[in-house]
């Protein structure tokens, strides 16, 4: 009873936030939740909840996909394979300091982002470097339910419009969670504990999703871009901490 409380507190959160920015639910809840169930039981307690969060955000945004089709197929089609393996590999791979080489450089694009606020990448330059950073972002959505740092880094260095951003975001996150959660089903990693837990855990993601997509939609381009950034820097910093072992 005391893990699901948990689940609930943190997943009404995370969700919350992942409303407004369209990202931060595993990004969030993952980290708060290992030090007490475990990385692996805490992937799976948000999953389901995470691909409901998903669902009901681009059907929100819907109207940003007439932008992002061609980068989200360079993107998704190199991720969804990696997220498979980085699924298969979540018990068991050392990734301490792939996570605290990973928050440096969100942490080092956030200052450089909040320095040169003018410095950004070209859509010519973002499709050059598409596959490589589905590649990326697929294994350790995989491997650690945590991909809202390399996607959100990226997306957010080509200045989308808001709805853009939300709905191209959003979308690899729910294609990549498809893979990551048909190969954890396969690997047996929902128990029955578990598999009641994270559908419990939608409810929250119910009840707070609405409430953040009224925030979101308030908010003007330039609040919009500082709360990304915020939550970069979440990211960031948790995951130099989970890189140390604390």
């Amino acid at each position: 009873m005391t893990a699901l409380i948990l689940i609930l507190v943190v997943m009404s959160f995370a969700f919350f936030m992942k409303a407004i920015t369209g990202f931060g639910g595993p990004l969030l809840a993952v980290p708060l939740l290992a030090p007490f169930l475990g990385v692996e039981h805490a992937v799976v307690a948000t999953a389901i909840g995470n691909i409901v969060s998903n669902v009901l955000l681009l059907w929100q945004n819907r109207e940003g996909s007439l932008g992002t089709k061609r980068l989200l197929v360079r993107m998704l089609v190199p991720g969804a394979v990696a997220a498979v393996l980085g699924a298969i590999l979540l018990t068991s791979l050392p990734d301490d300091l792939l996570l605290a080489m990973l928050g440096v450089t969100v942490l080092v694009y956030i200052l450089v982002a909040l320095r040169r606020p003018d410095l950004h990448l070209s859509q010519e330059k973002g499709m050059r470097v598409a596959v490589p950073v589905g590649t990326v972002g697929g294994f350790m959505h995989g491997a650690t339910g945590n991909s809202g740092a390399v996607f959100g880094t990226f997306l957010h260095s080509l200045r989308l419009p808001r709805s853009e951003f939300v709905f191209a975001v959003t979308n690899v996150f729910l294609i990549l969670s498809l893979a990551q959660v048909a190969t954890l089903v396969a690997r047996g990693s929902f128990t029955g504990e578990r598999t009641v837990q994270s559908l419990i855990a939608v409810v929250p993601v119910l009840v707070v999703t609405p409430f953040g997509v009224r925030v979101s939609r308030k908010l003007d381009a330039t609040v919009f871009g500082r709360v990304v950034l915020a939550m970069l820097a979440i990211a960031g910093i948790r995951l130099v901490l989970a890189g140390f072992g604390i």
